[in-house]
This record gives C-alpha cells, sequence and structure tokens, in this order.
C-alpha cells in the first residue's frame, strides 16, 4: 500500500498546487536538534476513516541531518515520506482503519517527537466510481487495454485515479474523459516483464485509494504481434504490422478503440502470418486489439494534432568505417512518414540492402564497394509523407577503405549434382554468386554473417547440362569457382505407400524422400505443408479440410522425372468431443472446479458474467478448463464445447451456491498467565476472510495489538497492563459473527 500511496502523492503533485503552513511549533522538548511542524498539524487529533492528509511539512534544524518517518500501527495510520526540498520534509498521512496510532519522526542523530491520532467515522466516501474491470486479469506483454471509471462526485472537485502499485509492471496514462457524464476512459500498458504482476487501484484526491483488482502480464501461446506500445505519426501516414497466428484453422478479429480513427486494410497472407496496413485518419490515440480465441495482443496508434516529422532513433555508431567488401547492419526504430528509404548521399562508396522489417525496426545491410578511401553519408527519407516528404535525416556516415578482400570459395573443384539435390558453397568476401548458365541450377542465399556466405545451389537441369560459377568481390571482377554437372536423379521414395483414413480434426505426415513435389490429385480435400527438410528428404503434413467420405490421390515427383502415385487417403468423420464432467451440479460462490475437455476446439459458457473461465493446461487432445463462479446464489449457466465439425454441443448446467461461512480457530484455547508488563501472541487461522475481530473483555488489562496478517492467519499480541491479579477474557470473531470466547487470561 506504501507504493500505491506514494504514486497517489505524485499525482497529486501534478494536479495541486499546496500552499504552505502558517508558523511552525516543536513537539519535543528543547533539546540541541528541533524537528518542527506546522500549527495546523499540531492541532491535528483525529483523522475520518480512508481519509489523506497531504503535504504534512517538517523541518530539521539541522540542515546536515535527514528525517524518516514511523507508524507504531500502518493498519489504522500510514505515514509515507512524500518529497524533500530545501530542508524540509513532505508527509503524506493516510486513515487505513478504525483507532490509534503513534507517529513517530526520527533525524539521523536519534532525536525523535511523536504525535498520537485517532482514526474515526463511517468510512463512507463521498463519491463513487464503478469500472468495467470485472476481476483479475492478464495482458500479454507489450499490449495495452482501456479501462473505462465511471464517476460520480459529491463536491470532492476532483477527478478518479487509477494508479498501478508497481509503476514497472504496468504504465497507466488518461487517454480521454467525458467530464459532464463523469466517464474518464485509462489505458493500461503490459510494460513489465512475463510472469510479473501488480495490483490498480482507483480513488480520488483527499481519500485513501481503493484497490480494483491484480493484473498479471503474460507471453501468448498462439497469437502475436510484431508491434507493441506505441506508434506515432501523422494524419494520413500508413504503417504495416504483421500478426502471427498459430491456429491459422481458427480466423482472429481486429477491433479499434475509437470508431473511424483509423483505417485497416489486409495487405498479404502467407502461411501462419497476416500482413495488415493501417491508416491515421484523425488525431488522437486509438488503441488496435487483435483477438484470437481467448488471447489478445494490442498496440496504440497516436496522430499527432499538429503534423510533425517522423521519429527516427538507432543505437548504432554515427562514423563507422568499412574495408572494401566489409558490411555493417544498421537497425532503425522509426515512427510516422510511411516507408522509409534509406541511402548513400555519394554514389559509388556503399551499396544498401533492405534486409527485414520487426514491427516498428528496419534493418539495412551497408556494404563497402569503393576500391579507394572514400566517405559517405547515409540518409533516411519518407517519400510516402504528405508532410515530410522531402525531409531526410542523416543517420551515420560511412568510411570505405581498401583492403585485402579478395573472394574466396571453399569449393574450387568440378563435381556432379543429381537432380533434385543440393550443394551449398560458402563464400568469402564476395558480393555476388551466379551460375553461367540459366535454367541448369537453382541458387539460394541462405546465411550471411560478416565477410561470410553460404549459397545453395539446387539442380533443375537435365542429367547431362553443367554450368560454371563465379564469384565477385565488392567492385571487382568476376572469377570462376568451379563447373557443376547434372547427374540422373535417384527414384523418389515415400514412407507410406498405402491407402488410409485421416479424421476431420488431426494430420498425417509423410517422409518424402529424392522428391522436389508432393501434392494431392484433388483440391479442398487436404491441406498440404512442408514441416520439415534433411538431407534428401522433405516432411509433408497434411489435414483434413473437406468432408467425411471425400479422398484425394497423393503425388511425388523427383527432379525432372514424372510423377507418381504414393497413396488415397480418404476423409474420416472427426472425434466427437468429449468432457470428464456431463451432469449438471452447483459450484459455491468463489469456488472452482476443472473440466477436461477431448477433441474441442473451444468451451465456453451460454451466460455472461457467472462463471470466469480459463484455459489451464494442454495434454495432447485433452485440454482443461478451469470455472469459477462470480456470480450470484441461484444463476446459473450452460457450458458448451465445439468439436473440429464445428458444431456446438451442451456438457452441463452450472449452478451458483451460496458461499461458504467462513470460520476462524485459535493456536490457544485454555487459560494462562502471564507476567506484568509481558506480553503474548495469538494466531488466529481464519480461511478467506479479509479481517478479524479480536478484543478483550475487560478494558485496562491487556493492550491488543496487530501485527501481522499473513495469507489465513492473523497474528495479535497482548501485553499486560493491568495489575496483578487481574484478569480478562480474549475474544475473536469475523465481522458480522458473534464473538467466541478463546480463553481468560491473568496478570500475575
Amino acid at each position: 500500500m506504501k507504493k500505491i500511496l506514494q504514486v497517489f502523492s505524485m499525482i497529486l503533485a501534478l494536479s495541486l498546487v499546496f500552499s504552505v503552513f502558517g508558523n511552525t511549533a516543536a513537539f519535543a522538548a528543547e533539546e540541541e536538534t528541533q524537528i518542527t511542524f506546522s500549527d495546523e498539524f499540531n492541532a491535528l487529533e483525529t483523522l475520518d476513516l480512508y481519509s489523506m492528509y497531504y503535504g504534512m511539512e517538517a523541518t530539521v534544524s539541522d540542515s546536515q541531518l535527514t528525517l524518516t518517518g514511523e507508524s507504531s500501527d500502518p493498519a489504522v495510520v500510514d505515514v509515507v515520506l512524500e518529497d524533500v526540498e530545501n530542508g524540509s520534509y513532505y508527509f503524506d498521512v493516510a486513515a487505513m482503519g478504525k483507532g490509534q496510532a503513534t507517529l513517530t519522526f526520527t533525524a539521523s542523530d536519534g532525536t525523535t517527537v511523536s504525535k498520537t491520532l485517532t482514526v474515526d467515522g463511517t468510512g463512507e466516501l463521498p463519491y463513487t466510481i464503478t469500472t468495467d474491470v470485472e476481476g483479475d486479469y492478464s495482458l500479454a506483454k507489450g499490449s495495452s487495454n482501456i479501462i473505462k471509471l465511471h464517476y460520480e462526485d459529491n463536491d470532492t472537485f476532483s477527478i478518479p485515479y487509477l494508479a498501478a502499485e508497481d509503476g514497472s509492471v504496468l504504465n497507466l496514462e488518461l487517454m480521454d474523459y467525458d467530464e459532464a457524464n463523469g466517464d474518464f476512459y485509462y489505458r493500461v500498458d503490459a510494460v513489465g516483464d512475463v510472469g510479473t504482476s501488480t495490483a490498480l487501484y482507483t480513488g480520488a484526491i483527499g481519500y485513501v485509494p481503493q484497490k480494483l483488482c491484480n493484473v498479471s502480464v503474460i507471453e501468448n501461446e498462439i497469437l502475436h504481434i510484431d508491434t507493441a506500445g506505441q506508434y506515432l505519426c501523422n494524419v494520413n501516414d500508413e504503417y504495416t504490422f504483421v500478426v502471427t497466428s498459430n491456429l491459422p484453422s481458427i480466423e482472429h478479429s481486429i477491433t479499434t478503440s475509437r470508431e473511424g480513427a483509423v483505417e485497416i486494410t489486409p495487405v498479404a497472407h502467407v502461411g501462419n502470418q497476416y500482413t495488415y496496413k493501417v491508416k491515421a485518419l484523425e488525431p488522437g490515440t486509438t488503441l488496435i486489439t487483435v483477438k484470437l480465441s481467448e488471447e489478445t495482443a494490442s498496440f496504440y496508434v497516436t496522430a499527432n494534432e499538429e503534423d510533425d516529422f517522423p521519429v527516427v532513433t538507432t543505437e548504432d555508431e554515427e562514423n563507422i568505417t568499412l574495408e572494401q567488401g566489409q558490411s555493417y547492419t544498421y537497425k532503425l526504430s522509426i515512427m510516422g512518414g510511411g516507408v522509409p528509404v534509406v541511402a548513400a548521399d555519394t554514389a559509388g562508396v556503399v551499396s544498401v540492402q533492405f534486409e527485414k522489417k520487426e514491427g516498428i525496426d528496419y534493418y539495412y545491410k551497408v556494404t563497402a564497394v569503393s576500391p579507394t578511401d572514400a566517405e559517405t553519408g547515409l540518409t533516411v527519407s519518407f517519400p510516402d509523407s504528405e508532410y515530410a516528404s522531402d525531409y531526410t535525416y542523416q543517420f551515420s556516415s560511412v568510411t570505405a577503405k581498401p583492403g585485402n578482400n579478395v573472394p574466396t570459395s571453399d569449393t574450387n573443384t568440378d563435381f556432379s549434382l543429381k537432380q533434385g539435390e543440393s550443394y551449398t558453397f560458402r563464400l568469402t568476401n564476395a558480393a555476388s554468386f551466379n551460375p553461367g548458365s540459366n535454367g541448369v541450377f537453382k541458387v539460394e542465399k541462405v546465411k550471411s554473417e560478416g565477410n561470410i556466405t553460404d549459397y545453395k545451389i539446387t539442380a533443375i537441369g537435365q542429367p547431362g547440362q553443367s554450368a560454371g560459377f563465379y564469384m565477385a568481390g565488392a567492385g571487382q571482377a568476376a572469377k570462376k569457382v568451379c563447373v557443376v554437372t547434372v547427374a540422373a536423379a535417384v527414384e523418389p521414395t515415400s514412407d507410406t505407400n498405402y491407402d488410409f483414413t485421416v479424421k476431420q480434426g488431426a494430420s498425417y505426415t509423410f517422409k518424402i524422400s529424392n522428391a522436389v513435389s508432393f501434392y494431392p490429385g484433388s483440391n479442398d480435400v487436404f491441406k498440404t505443408e512442408k514441416v520439415g527438410t534433411g538431407s534428401n528428404y522433405a516432411l509433408y503434413k497434411i489435414t483434413p479440410i473437406g468432408q467425411p467420405g471425400q479422398s484425394a490421390g497423393f503425388y511425388m515427383a523427383g527432379a525432372g522425372q514424372a510423377a507418381k502415385k504414393v497413396c488415397v487417403v480418404t476423409v474420416g468423420a472427426a472425434p466427437e468431443a468429449q468432457s470428464d464432467t456431463n451432469n449438471d451440479f452447483t459450484l459455491k460462490q468463489g469456488a472452482s472446479y476443472t473440466f477436461k475437455i477431448s477433441n474441442a476446439i473451444s468451451f465456453n459458457p451460454g451466460s455472461n458474467g457467472v462463471f470466469k473461465t480459463e484455459k489451464v493446461k494442454t495434454e495432447g487432445s485433452n485440454v482443461y478448463y478451469k470455472i469459477t463462479a462470480i456470480g450470484q446464489p441461484g444463476q446459473s449457466a450452460g457450458f458448451y464445447m465445439t468439436g473440429a465439425d464445428k458444431v456446438a454441443k451442451k456438457v452441463c448446467a452450472v449452478t451458483v451456491g451460496a458461499a461458504a461461512t467462513p470460520t476462524l480457530k485459535s493456536d490457544t484455547n485454555s487459560n494462562f498467565s502471564i507476567a506484568k508488563s509481558a506480553s503474548y501472541q495469538f494466531k488466529i487461522t481464519a480461511p478467506g476472510a479479509s479481517s478479524v475481530n479480536f478484543n478483550t473483555g475487560s478494558a485496562g488489562v491487556f493492550q491488543v495489538t496487530l501485527l501481522r496478517h499473513t495469507g489465513d492467519d492473523f497474528f495479535y499480541k497482548i501485553t499486560a497492563i493491568g495489575k496483578s491479579g487481574q484478569q480478562s477474557g480474549i475474544y475473536a470473531s469475523l465481522p458480522g459473527q458473534s464473538a467466541q470466547k478463546l480463553c481468560v487470561v491473568t496478570i500475575s
């Protein structure tokens, strides 16, 4: 709670101007070191429950000393150092619970002063805050969500705040508000590491914040987006982002927080990756959220109110030197301006090649081509930008030097390669590698590290054809490496050659050797994917997409050879979705139950707001779903599962039962005696309880102190302050229940 009080103190500092209290007076007796406070705080004796006293100013007579504050019972009155300025210390005081607590302020030389405060009152807040949050939730790292706070104010003349207990886990920002209707919209950004969590609190100036929920930072399993956090741009700027779905058979959805503020258009779909273009249409911030099954990922686009230049940042060095043929890859983080273009200011010094884009990060490979000393700047421009089409930004300069960069190959002798087979050359200091004849070999660059590049060649011509291969350093003439001849291919083989059936929702993988192709003879019956490769084989996974009873022949072909039939595969009926629980039952409010669902692609309740559903584990075709009763006793919901046939089937109905009545027990239940001024500790266990009433039957005999609350355990200390022979009963109870006598304690 101290962290969240500090957060609210910082919020207050930004929203209020404090007046300086009047004359000061010392609590302590005349000593060498004096600690003084305002007259207002000196006169303060009582605080209203859940109220905040901000900016209590304290001054130490010796400016070389420091000052700290501590409460005898933070559960009643808590004190937090807010700021230190020009020798004055400012503390915030929070009325956390009814009772009395003593605040002790200590200078670094040991001088102390104390002040006892009483907390009383009903604790009724002069405002109400409601939100659209239904309970604890999780956010994927880098993603965001928007929380709506509805605020009804009874003359506090404040606005509601949403704050995180740990700002390193969640970042919060007020995005928009409708003051007339009392609606405030906060964006919550998951900036912490995966596995971290923190609490969110709501409140208003002058009152102790109230806990709203816990938020955990997670890593998605099936949904990923290449962009996180904020993308800053101008109106009419365009930006592409990529969504990766590990369940491509299930459609994902994209929503925005502001209708008409941005335009999102599909651009491309390759494998499990979907590329979209977003165009900013209006100024302001818009949250873009992608949802797939139960997972979400998001980022937000902020369009400037007034047009500005694109934002370009890099951690690369401003000036680098490269020998001829050497390369260096720059990483530029760019927001706004559309598609960037990187170029050298002076021709013939370096070549620039775009390598890849990951979110807002763009990678460019720069290679020195000049054989003599030369220098050039590297600039980025934005020809697609309406505002900054003629804007250029120089982010680095490159000095090219001559060097010993003669290209070499790890293979220099002539050899043969069978049809369909491949071979990889490793070249050093080479800027290019090409065959002298077309249509005989396919050439692919497969890896590049520093000045070393790997090229894979594949024989696609007819047996007996050959081609010479040539390499060239940057700015140098090409030289011959060797001659490669195409040899006759080996016959393709399959590990599966008999007809069989694959059920809907299942898959089967073929191992095909010495083949350049593998495909079905009929469309729309099976989906075919290459999922792995070896030295001379490839793994192909087939998945039924047709109806039960449909079939397709599968064919393979070696390089330059006619296709031959492998087998026929028929689509079988999908396995029926099953549940380990099919009878209706009742679940107490707050309790949980886990279903084991087999062969299903989804499991959902038929009614919202009654049960919270979470996927907790997957084992093969079995998925475990935990449901938690969050509705009111008597409410019920049917639960449904959907198999690969996409037909929903009812599992059972679950009713919310009344929550279990909490109970408590004490570790001490027998009468005993303790000496005058001595203490004894009780351990009270109350599962699920947030507080316990612990009292003595007779006043003035024992002093009761709450030491700590850990899990379901409450630790109370009694101290004998009465006279020898006095005794008192010790009582404990839960809120709303009758007191339970534990024992009688006598002062010996």
